[in-house]
């Protein structure tokens, strides 16, 4: 019999012991110093020694240790594109997937919990303000396409007319459609809870966006915040990014560079990690962008501005030049619109006449095409 060490584990410290993390099972294990000290010998597959023999078959029994040809070992083997997306990626899957025995609690004690939570601890901010005196945004405009229309004509656009800004209007009406508000719920006991476009989790909202704007008619270029409980602009750089800036963002996508407006999401952690304290919600977190990210891209339809999104961001970057930090508040993707340049407008309506499919591509040494 050969035994190794299961590569599903996570070892950490936690006040002075060290703690073997089982994904799997959920379960955690502080181990004794002597059986750290063996661990090393069994990282690939060995023959346990006689000194060893008592402590394996504890190991073993615990899960640690794994044996050559078992289940454990073929289900290692198995990983399939978990085994590429890393150690990170399969233990957060591991570590939030839930279980048949999984009790999730009843609406009536969850509210308990919550009205008893909110006396010591009041539910954070549903808005972030930086304190700069806000662009006032106009009324947004009515979206001028049926639903249906809207999806089906949607695609990812990466094409932009070059000299066509923005209309302040289209801006303003992306804006409230993305993050702007639409309802205010006051619950007795629990504050002011917002209802948006889209659905939130608990209806925390996380999400904040940072609209970075490069050719918009009667607005500076520059990097502003949303704020969306006054549906304004508030300036965070009065100066226009450079090329070189965004791109450097989103992974040196050309096409990045070449939209008008951005919307670069983040989200603020509080919010949803008050009502949800387990590790599951960050999974929730990034569904939302999903809502998020399809309203912009039917609302941008339904203007007839093209859309794309992208979560190919350098994260370290975007959190300097933000002034966020990771334990609070994290860059999640980027939305770009703008006009589509000419052939791209013919090559998308050709295609709902049952022209042929294709993909925008922005033509150029970035997509290998150019």
């Amino acid at each position: 019999m050969r035994v190794r060490l299961s590569r599903l584990l996570i070892f950490t410290s936690r006040n002075g012991q060290l703690v073997c993390d089982d994904p799997v099972n959920h379960r955690q294990f502080a181990l004794r110093p002597a059986v750290w000290d063996l661990l090393p010998h069994y990282t690939v597959w060995a023959q346990p020694r006689e000194a060893d023999s008592h402590v394996v078959k504890q190991l073993l029994e615990s899960g640690l240790l794994i044996e050559e040809g078992s289940p454990e070992h073929r289900r290692e083997d198995e990983l399939g594109p978990w085994r590429t997306w890393g150690t990170a990626a399969t233990y957060f899957h591991l570590a939030t997937r839930t279980h048949d025995s999984e009790r999730f609690v009843t609406a009536a004690e969850d509210t308990a919990r919550l009205r008893e939570k909110g006396e010591q601890e009041p539910q954070p901010e549903p808005f972030k303000r930086y304190g700069t005196e806000p662009v006032t945004l106009p009324a947004p405009d009515p979206l001028p396409m049926e639903l249906t229309q809207a999806l089906r004509r949607r695609r990812t656009t990466r094409r932009f007319a070059a000299r066509q800004p923005v209309g302040l209007r289209q801006l303003s009406t992306m804006l409230h459609w993305a993050g702007g508000v639409q309802h205010r719920v006051d619950l007795p006991g629990f504050g002011v809870s917002l209802l948006k476009a889209s659905p939130s989790g608990g209806s925390r909202h996380p999400i904040e966006i940072y609209p970075v704007i490069r050719s918009v008619e009667n607005v500076r270029p520059g990097l502003y915040h949303y704020a969306p409980d006054v549906h304004g602009l508030e300036p965070l750089r009065e100066e226009p990014l450079s090329d070189e800036e965004v791109l450097h963002w989103c992974g040196d996508q050309s096409f990045v560079a070449r939209a008008p407006v951005l919307f670069l999401y983040t989200a603020v952690l509080e919010r949803s990690a008050w009502k949800y304290p387990m590790g599951r919600t960050y999974r929730a977190i990034f569904a939302e962008l999903g809502h998020v990210s399809q309203t912009t891209y039917l609302a941008g339809t339904a203007l007839e501005l093209g859309v794309f999104f992208t979560a190919a961001l350098r994260d370290e970057t975007v959190e300097r030049d933000l002034g966020v930090h990771w334990n609070t508040e994290i860059p999640l993707g980027v939305s770009g619109f703008g006009a589509p340049d000419g052939e791209e407008a013919e090559r998308q309506a050709a295609m709902l006449d049952g022209g042929t499919a294709g993909f925008s591509y922005p033509r150029d040494a970035w997509d290998g095409l150019g």
